[in-house]
């Protein structure tokens, strides 16, 4: 893996562990995703990923896939 970077993504709809352990599988699935944590108490979602392998975008396409509202915290 290459230069990683790290987003913080505001996530929507989840209400509990089982919301978090969804996110975190999917997004977790996705090449060159280095680490992910959904936070179900904050509501964020942060993610370390290999912006050369995959976008941002990419990302939150996941994290709405699972049924949840995703964007990048500001």
């Amino acid at each position: 893996m290459g230069e990683s970077a790290q987003v913080s993504i505001a996530t929507t709809g989840m209400h509990c562990h089982s919301c978090s352990m969804l996110i975190e599988m999917n997004v977790s699935e996705l090449v060159g995703v280095a680490s992910v944590h959904a936070d179900v108490a904050t509501g964020t979602t942060e993610v370390t990923f290999d912006p050369a392998v995959v976008d941002v975008e990419t990302v939150l396409g996941a994290i709405r896939a699972s049924g949840y509202g995703a964007e990048v915290a500001a």
